[in-house]
């Protein structure tokens, strides 16, 4: 009887805490849901109330999914716990998880705004976090006081109310909360087939789209096979027609220049459709240049550009920048040929070369100084950034850059030269300059305009210093945007997120008084012809492989290609007036008349499905005779041996413990057996039992050779001695799988998916056999496999 107030006040604290963790993960479920309705309000503002009902189920079922499960399992661990400290615990622990689950949802309405779509392992490998680029300093930036007064003030509100309204003594209200959320999750998930009217990503829970990314291939898995027709390295757009050459010059053209403006579309520059005046010398000069109204960069982000540029070809289709994949790539570079025809050969960068390793990959193509604003003193000073993630975001006034070129010409004026120039200040977190003018109210656009207006004053500093000092009639100047920059269209901000136009479409212009008067083209070219048509323009050689072509070649096609491969892994083309977007994660398209819809507002996809879909078989067949050129180049320069050898074999780091025999386990690949691996140095428990530092000192590595077809999808993996001493002894043979490696990626835990039921399940870093039984791997497919895909589809 002496225990009765005791055991009772034990009840009480039970109750009330089970009371709060009902009562948090249902006003979690609430914030969640007013997260969900603030990312989808676009998507929902001209729907109906049953359509609008049904989109927000979708995009709550993951959401709401994770809080369930993590609510079941906190209630009955403080039910299991009987009050006291242990509840207490377990209180705290959902406490916190369930704040961090919070600020994940707020945080994803950050990553929507910019990224449109959740953060993934594929932008964080894009910012690098050694050699960052803009993703993730964009989001430390727009993550400003207010909002993070909103992040405060929800989890005060989130947890405070919680406690409040647990001290009641009902948990009803909470429960139907739950039983609400329940139906609703599988409402959204028997929806998931349909079409949502809105991209996929944005209905895609961030934890879920976090987790799904780590270890995946940027996207292009689930893409099968490479068109067995395409034999050819042709694209497959119509004909273009021909350009007219300009005649032979009275003076020879002995030198030539690139000058870039960095993260600038054409929808940017005045004399294409840019809507403010903010680069007259641009617009000055044109009236002694050729100008592309159709000019676009092959891929969103500077150190691609740089690779079309100067090795005159469309980057591989792969996440990571071709240079830094196949370091020794033996191809013929621009500065190269320029070297072998006697030009002196520099690249001048605003910003700093170590930034994504420009220096190595421009030091690499061949150019004889490489320059950045570390080599001088700049009287405006430097413009310095303290990024998140990186310190190589430092730049100095363009115009200074602009004075250190002039400099370099005079240091030998009698000898011809090419030299590159990137500007700097409009890369974000974009530089507005001395005496910023006030252009648009928003403070970050208003930055980038001023930005660009003085890259646009370096651009007339240059072409002055050429008229005046005799070389312009000599001197072909190229000029163009590296690539586009967003400001909220299309949901995404800076370039590297999508592929339209404002991301890829680009203002170009050949400058030469003696061979243009002021004409404009409608041809299509991209960035990777600039090096053949210098070389056509200067009387060089033009190395036959090299994938670009120049502008007044024949038989040039009415049609171009692009991709992006971070935020999903898209791939799109433009030929004529009709543009393709393809999203290899997620299988969704866009497809745009431009001619009717230059904004690309209006996806006609759904509405026109047979003229999407031979849009996709295009697409299928010129991202096969893209690849098959890659694989040419590759294999000429022996690039390709060691990622072919990765194919050979399968990899797999495993472990286990020992009762009567070793665990033994057999490989198959797309149902045809590969072979079988037995691990002998496993620790034996038949007397005892082993400690997990045993069982890590135990993994072992085994090869399994293996006859890949073209395009492998799935990796099985049995395990086949099951043995078991019985209850309550330590007699157990089971098998741990730590990874799998093929073709160059690793897959873990995260990726296996058991063939049979308690079969077993994750154990610290290892998938733990416990019975016989198979896991599958479905395999990131190679970029070569893409277009058998969508052709065949």
């Amino acid at each position: 009887m002496t225990n009765t107030p005791q055991r009772d006040a034990e009840s009480r604290k039970q109750d009330a805490q089970f009371r709060f963790v009902l009562w948090v993960g249902a006003i979690l479920g609430v914030f969640l849901a007013a997260a969900r309705v603030f990312a989808l309000r676009e998507a929902m503002s001209g729907g109906g109330v049953g359509q609008n009902l049904a989109l927000l189920a979708r995009g709550l079922g993951q959401d709401w999914l994770i809080v369930l499960v993590l609510t079941l399992v906190f209630t009955a661990l403080v039910r299991s716990a009987n009050g006291g400290a242990l509840g207490r615990l377990f209180t705290i622990l959902f406490g916190a998880l369930a704040t961090v689950v919070l600020l994940i949802g707020l945080a994803n309405l950050v990553a929507l705004r910019m990224l449109g779509a959740p953060l993934t392992m594929d932008w964080v490998a894009y910012s690098d976090l050694a050699h960052t680029d803009v993703a993730l300093d964009y989001m430390r930036r727009v993550v400003s006081a207010k909002v993070i007064m909103v992040g405060v003030g929800s989890i005060v509100a989130l947890l405070g109310s919680a406690a409040v309204l647990a001290r009641g003594q009902s948990g009803i209200v909470p429960k139907l909360m739950m039983g609400l959320m329940a139906f609703a999750v599988i409402a959204g998930f028997a929806q998931r087939s349909r079409s949502a009217g809105v991209s996929v990503a944005r209905l895609q829970n961030p934890i879920v789209a976090f987790a799904t990314s780590v270890g995946r291939d940027s996207g292009i898995q689930g893409l099968d096979g490479l068109a067995a027709d395409q034999s050819g390295l042709a694209m497959p757009f119509g004909p273009s027609d021909p350009l007219p050459r300009p005649g032979r010059p009275v003076k020879p053209i002995r030198n030539a220049i690139i000058f870039a403006y960095e993260s600038t579309p054409a929808n940017q520059v005045k004399s294409w459709t840019g809507p403010h005046d903010v680069t007259p010398n641009l617009t000055a000069i044109l009236d002694r240049a050729l100008a592309f109204d159709r000019a676009y960069a092959h891929v969103p982000a500077s150190n691609y550009f740089l690779v079309s540029a100067f090795a005159a070809l469309i980057p591989e289709l792969s996440p990571i920048s071709m240079l830094a994949s196949w370091p020794d790539l033996d191809t013929i570079f621009v500065p190269e040929v320029m070297r072998a025809n006697g030009l002196r050969t520099a690249f001048f960068n605003s910003s700093d070369n170590r930034f994504q390793d420009t220096e190595g990959l421009v030091s690499a193509a061949g150019f004889e100084q490489v320059s950045d604003y570390r080599d001088w003193d700049c009287e405006t000073g430097v413009y310095e950034y303290a990024s998140v993630t990186d310190k190589y975001l430092n730049t100095s006034s363009d115009l200074c850059t602009v004075t250190q070129i002039i400099k370099w010409i005079e240091q030998r004026p009698d000898l011809p030269f090419f030299l590159s120039f990137r500007t700097g200040m409009t890369h974000y977190p974009y530089f507005p300059g001395e005496n910023p003018q006030d252009y648009v109210p928003d403070e970050t656009y208003n930055d980038y305009l001023n930005a660009l207006r003085v890259g646009d004053e370096a651009f007339g500093k240059l072409m002055s210093y050429l008229d005046q000092s005799g070389l312009a009639d000599e001197t072909l100047v190229v000029v163009l945007g590296d690539h586009g920059e967003a400001f909220g269209q299309h949901g995404t901000y800076v370039h590297a997120a999508g592929i339209n136009e404002e991301n890829v479409h680009i203002p170009m212009a050949l400058v030469n008084p003696q061979l243009f008067n002021g004409t404009r083209s409608d041809l299509f070219v991209g960035v990777a012809d600039i090096g053949p048509t210098i070389t056509d323009l200067l009387e060089f050689p033009t190395p036959s492989s090299w994938q670009g072509r120049s502008v007044f070649a024949e038989g040039r096609k009415n049609g171009i290609l692009f991709f992006s491969p971070w935020n999903g892994f898209l791939v799109g083309y433009r030929e004529g007036d009709e543009k393709f977007i393809y999203n290899g994660n997620t299988g969704e398209m866009a497809l745009y008349d431009l001619a009717a819809d230059p904004g690309e507002i209006d996806n006609l996809a759904a509405a026109r499905p047979k003229q999407a879909a031979a849009a996709r078989d295009k697409l299928g067949v010129a991202i096969a005779a893209h690849n098959q050129y890659i694989d040419w180049l590759l294999a000429h320069s022996g690039a390709a041996e060691q990622d072919q050898a990765e194919a050979d074999e399968i990899e797999i780091a495993a472990t286990g413990m020992s009762f009567k025999s070793p665990p033994e386990g057999w490989v198959m690949m797309d149902g045809e057996h590969v072979g079988g691996f037995k691990l002998t140095s496993a620790p034996s428990n038949a007397d005892q039992a082993v400690t997990q530092a045993e069982i890590d000192a135990a993994i072992t590595t085994f090869h399994l050779p293996v006859s890949a077809g073209p395009c492998p999808r799935n990796i099985e993996l049995f395990f086949l001695n099951d043995e078991w001493a019985g209850e309550g002894q330590t007699g157990d043979t089971d098998l741990f799988i730590r990874s799998v490696k093929f073709a160059g990626t690793t897959y873990y835990f995260n990726r296996f998916t058991p063939l049979h039921e308690r079969v077993g399940g994750v154990s610290g870093d290892y998938f733990r056999f416990w019975r016989n039984g198979g896991i599958r791997i479905d395999l990131d497919l190679d970029q070569s496999c893409l277009s058998r895909d969508l052709v065949q589809q």
